[in-house]
């Protein structure tokens, strides 16, 4: 339940929240396979991108800090290849190329739930453990406060609390005062249990639905004031 006569701003993850993961994961798949057929040596690239993630959850589950260089360094090392590759390779197919695929992937009613939170005089912020002003721009979405884990303020994944607590900060409203709508509980619905902050997760719909269960139950509370 979400008392929207509290809710003073609404915070967002990004990945799997405000794009369906499977359709993404579906398209990079497919350019990953044809680049392979046409260069044999991109599946170098697929172990180097495979490694890199797992790396993440790692740190991710250690909550470390310095992640700006050791989500490179430490998959780098066990690759046995320079960070500078795993670089390379991490800004082609994770930060750069999703661009021009997530808009496609955006959910159905994020645009009009913006909208409705914006009319109703709610602050909006995003926070991920990703960069993530190229993809708001990419799916025409703008917000007031947009906070990655590695920015140097933050420098903490998830399920650690610092990136939440820099988005409200810049937001200036209490964690009681806003609302976290992410997808993953051991993530999302942790950082905000130990903040203090409402939270919702929502549950990517099956199929071609790119849509997930909840936003039309969000859009009805805000018309109602209380869902």
């Amino acid at each position: 339940m979400v008392d929207w006569q509290r809710v003073r701003a609404v915070v967002f993850d990004v990945d799997g929240t405000l794009y369906g993961q499977r359709a993404m994961r579906l398209r990079m798949a497919r350019e990953l396979a044809l680049r392979c057929l046409v260069r044999p040596t991109t599946l170098s690239e697929a172990r180097i991108l495979r490694t890199f993630r797992q790396v993440r959850e790692e740190l991710a589950d250690a909550e470390a800090s310095g992640i700006g260089r050791l989500q490179y360094d430490r998959a780098a090392e066990r690759l046995r290849v320079p960070a500078a590759r795993v670089e390379e390779v991490v800004e082609e197919w994770i930060l750069q190329r999703p661009l021009r695929h997530v808009r496609a992937c955006r959910n159905a009613g994020v645009r009009r739930l913006f909208s409705a939170l914006r009319d109703g005089g709610r602050r909006i912020g995003v926070w991920s453990d990703y960069p993530a002003i190229a993809k708001l721009e990419s799916m025409d979405l703008s917000a007031d406060a947009v906070v990655a884990a590695t920015d140097p303020e933050v420098d903490r994944m998830k399920p650690h609390p610092a990136g939440l607590s820099r988005v409200l900060e810049i937001l200036t409203v209490q964690p009681a005062e806003a609302l976290l709508v992410g997808d993953r509980d051991e993530r999302d619905g942790e950082a905000a249990r130990r903040l203090g902050c409402p939270y919702l997760l929502l549950a990517e719909r099956p199929a071609q639905a790119r849509e997930f269960a909840g936003y039309g139950d969000l859009l009805r509370g805000l018309a109602g004031g209380r869902d």
